[in-house]
């Protein structure tokens, strides 16, 4: 570089520096691919112990580069019959019930 420009000093490159180099960006896929359900706020936390500041959305974005760009869906709980089935006791009790078919069959219908 001092053969070509005859100075030391750094020249100047088009664009922002990246944050985290090509490992740190492999260790943060690593992490999800091993738990999909890490928070992108322990990923930051795991970087600041390695004195590597970095932001919410710059781990998400570097996820997102590498096709880890959805969540993990949850385990729904099991329904029973009882959650299931509508208690038309209750409602019969409280005055009301369901229209089925007919002009009104989006509502409650008061019994005559």
């Amino acid at each position: 570089m001092y053969k070509h420009h005859g100075t030391t000093q750094p020249s100047y490159r088009p664009g922002r520096r990246r944050v985290l180099f090509s490992r740190d960006e492999r260790t943060l896929v690593r992490k999800v691919q091993i738990n999909p359900r890490t928070m992108a706020k322990d990923l930051v936390k795991m970087l600041g112990e390695t004195s590597t500041k970095v932001s919410i959305s710059t781990v998400k974005r570097v996820l997102y580069r590498h096709n880890r760009k959805g969540r993990s869906a949850r385990k729904k709980p099991l329904l029973q019959t009882t959650i299931k089935q509508p208690d038309y006791g209750l409602q019969l009790h409280m005055g009301t019930k369901i229209v089925l078919f007919g002009e009104m069959s989006s509502g409650l219908m008061k019994q005559k």
